[in-house]
């Protein structure tokens, strides 16, 4: 396991669901919608992680729900069953240093909405065909 291994699934997993019981308190009705329109299917979502824009590492979420229930390491895969467009599969591309600073940043507990769209900027999403 790398050491970019380690800090997604021992930092940013349990980051992600410290996060997600925040908008459960603070926020039910989203958490609801969004937990219901995820669950009964298996999702996925994949994520690149760069440094300096080189690709150090890739992995695909099985989500829950809301919740990631595993995560392939090495692996960059996704399929999310929207209600709407079908299958849709999409992924993110971040910076090392981003999720680094994103870890650091105390903002997310009592301001989520507002520290989120401060990262906004250092996340891409494409798509898989």
């Amino acid at each position: 396991m790398t050491e970019t291994d380690r800090l997604i699934t021992e930092r940013v997993l349990p980051f992600r669901e410290k996060i997600l019981e925040i908008v459960k308190e603070k926020h039910p009705y989203i958490y609801s919608v969004a937990n219901a329109v995820l669950s009964g299917n298996k999702n996925m979502v994949g994520l690149q992680v760069t440094q300096g824009g080189r690709l150090i590492g890739e992995y695909t979420f099985h989500l829950d729900g809301m919740h990631i229930e595993r995560v392939d390491t090495g692996k960059l895969d996704s399929g999310l069953h929207h209600p709407f467009l079908g299958l849709v599969k999409p992924y993110a591309i971040i910076e090392r240093s981003a999720i680094e600073r994103i870890l650091a940043d105390e903002n997310f507990s009592t301001q989520l909405f507002g520290a989120i769209t401060t990262y906004l900027p250092d996340i891409t999403i494409k798509f898989l065909r």
